[in-house]
């Protein structure tokens, strides 16, 4: 990674990990709670069903915070009481819950995290249990194994919403995510949660060369992320996805990374002094994936 790479991932390291990402993004849910099982269940659910386009992810994650109530860990807890809504759905309704998710899928789901609850004081708890945790993302799986939505072990998904979960609860620098786990993982063991977004903007830094989203590849990138921040590469999801970065028109499908260079400097400059001109058109980043769209498994 040469130089000038290093100096743009710094730079937007400081300028875009900032308490206002929380508000439009669904970490925004878990962050309602103080209490650790409370927020462990309301970020993997939320964590979960991030699929699709942003604000259809806000409105069902609101949704389904408000099925469960003032306490995520006493809905998960009280077992079949609380799950009846998700059992017993009405006759000839749909039983879609959300996307390819149904309402028996999220029961399987809710079942299967108080059979977690029920065995340990915490997630995080069930996932330093076998001893030490070299693998987090696989670790998930075999936790939540056979459910639709967790990718199947060994397989070749990008793993992005486990990743993404991993995130909330392990860093700790206290602005965007919760780290509120202290001994099962360290930042350092993080994968970048990866989508077509972020693998984009990867291809375009030279931080990996595979043409696929895949675990190989969010692995690469996190690699390539920790020779600029070693204990916590993961600060880099902060830096493509937590901002919208418009470039000149001409520079829509750059050739080379020079141009895309310019074309940041050219945005870094104007944001910092508030003067973005007619000569930025309405071209982001995220011409590459849909505004809001966080896709990938």
């Amino acid at each position: 990674m040469d130089t000038k790479t290093i100096s743009l991932l710094r730079e937007w390291a400081k300028t875009y990990n900032t308490e206002s990402f929380i508000k439009d993004d669904p970490v925004r849910f878990p962050h309602r709670f103080t209490e650790k099982r409370d927020i462990e269940i309301s970020a993997f659910l939320t964590a979960w069903i991030s699929y699709g386009r942003r604000a259809h992810i806000l409105q069902k994650a609101e949704e389904l915070h408000r099925l469960m109530g003032e306490s995520p860990y006493e809905f998960i807890r009280t077992g079949e009481t609380s799950f009846a809504p998700l059992r017993n759905r009405p006759v000839r309704r749909r039983d879609t819950f959300y996307r390819f998710y149904t309402y028996h899928d999220l029961h399987l789901l809710c079942c299967r995290l108080k059979d977690i609850y029920d065995t340990y004081d915490c997630m995080e708890d069930a996932m330093a249990a076998a001893g030490p945790c070299e693998d987090p993302i696989l670790r998930l799986q075999q936790l939540f194994a056979d459910l639709n939505g967790i990718p199947v072990l060994h397989g070749t998904s990008a793993c992005k919403r486990l990743a993404m979960f991993l995130r909330w609860m392990v860093r700790t620098d206290g602005i965007v995510d919760l780290g509120i786990w202290r001994t099962a993982v360290h930042p350092r063991q993080l994968i970048i949660p990866l989508d077509t977004h972020v693998h984009q903007i990867s291809l375009r830094l030279g931080l990996t060369g595979q043409k696929t989203a895949t675990l190989r590849t969010a692995r690469e990138i996190t690699d390539a992320l920790a020779k600029v921040f070693p204990d916590d590469p993961c600060l880099g999801l902060t830096l493509f996805v937590g901002v919208r970065i418009p470039i000149p028109q001409p520079l829509k499908a750059p050739s080379n990374r020079g141009c895309f260079y310019r074309g940041v400097a050219q945005f870094g400059s104007a944001h910092r002094s508030g003067r973005w001109g007619r000569k930025f058109e309405s071209c982001h980043l995220d011409h590459l994936n849909t505004p809001g769209h966080t896709d990938s498994a």
